[in-house]
């Protein structure tokens, strides 16, 4: 595994979310999510269309969302 996509899995993990869960936030399929992650992670973007760069923008949005409230969360349970 590329440590560009050993990066992925931890950001997903620190949000405590799954690759599928974003999937289904930008509304795709598993086979989708994961042929947007491969070109946008392993390919760097390089093959990206304009609609994969916008999915890819609104992904991690969402992953940075989640891991804000789950550190909100942890603050509220110190």
């Amino acid at each position: 595994m590329t440590d560009e996509k050993w990066k992925w899995k931890e950001e997903l993990t620190r949000a405590r979310l799954s690759q599928a869960d974003v999937g289904m936030f930008l509304n795709l399929s598993e086979s989708q999510m994961s042929h947007l992650v491969s070109k946008m992670v392993r390919g760097k973007g390089l093959t990206a269309t304009a609609q994969d760069q916008e999915r890819w923008k609104r992904a991690l949005e969402y992953i940075h969302f989640s891991q804000n409230k789950q550190l909100k969360e942890l603050a509220i349970k110190s």
